[in-house]
């Protein structure tokens, strides 16, 4: 399984490592290189290489002194920018090797097979979004327990919400959910799903969910792939802010204590 976001490196020790290294760089490698090709391009005798020697000592010299520091400091500044270039481009290139890394894990399973499986501490089944099938209705507060569920995963390792899928993992399809919309198809059930996080949870996290759909036996399924988040997740309820974790095959929410104590470990 990859790291979880806020361990290894953070991004500001990246950064001020790599800038670091670019100004030391630019100082002693960068700086040498300059005064080198003035000498090739000034100096009648530039195969001599004992007055090169001497150029070259009594050039990086004259950089220490006062009225000539303002030379070093320029090359200092221009490695220190290529260096926090090349650590924000290390850094894009390591959150992409872990975003890879999770997919591979976590849909490494088709849906049928992630199905078959059955529920678990990173699959949750869930019969629709806001059909509510006991009923035969709409019940929009149906669409709290997809958030409760998506803020479960955010918070803990990820994982995997099946949309149209009973507990016992009969394929009942998102059809009557389809009814419910204004575009009756997988985009509106998408544009759904994407608005209830950004009600609830926050828009923000709304990149952290990818959707995959299936028809199995001739019905619609969605997969909701949930990528772990890098801050607590907090699922706003009429004026309350609460706090779950995906525990086992069910999830559970933590009381004030718990969440801080949890979201020190988590995200410290």
């Amino acid at each position: 399984m990859f790291n979880k976001p806020g361990k290894g490196v953070s991004n500001a020790k990246l950064l001020i490592t790599y800038t670091v290294i670019g100004a030391l760089v630019g100082l002693v490698i960068l700086h040498p290189l300059t005064i080198s090709v003035l000498w090739l391009e000034s100096s009648a005798t530039a195969t001599d290489r004992t007055a090169y020697l001497d150029f070259m000592q009594n050039r990086l010299w004259l950089g220490f002194v006062p009225r000539r520091l303002f030379m070093g400091s320029v090359y200092l500044v221009i490695g220190g920018f290529l260096g926090a270039g090349f650590g924000i481009l290390t850094r894009s290139l390591i959150t992409r090797v872990r975003e890879l890394q999770f997919f591979s894990s976590v849909i490494g399973n088709s849906i049928p097979e992630t199905i078959a499986a059955g529920e678990g501490s990173q699959a949750e089944f869930k019969s629709s979004v806001r059909w509510d099938i006991d009923n035969d209705c709409t019940n929009k507060a149906l669409e709290k327990v997809i958030a409760k569920t998506i803020a479960g995963f955010l918070n803990n390792r990820g994982g995997n919400l099946l949309v149209g899928v009973s507990d016992n993992g009969t394929i009942l399809g998102l059809e009557n959910d389809y009814r419910t919309l204004r575009h009756k198809n997988r985009d509106g059930f998408e544009r759904l799903i994407v608005d209830i996080i950004r009600k609830t949870l926050g828009g923000d996290l709304c990149p952290l969910v990818h959707f995959s759909f299936a028809v199995i036996d001739g019905k619609d399924v969605c997969m909701l792939i949930v990528e772990p988040a890098a801050r607590a997740v907090y699922l706003e309820d009429g004026g309350q802010s609460k706090f779950f974790i995906r525990s086992g095959n069910s999830t559970r929410q933590l009381d004030v204590r718990e969440a801080m104590e949890f979201a020190q470990n988590r995200w410290s």
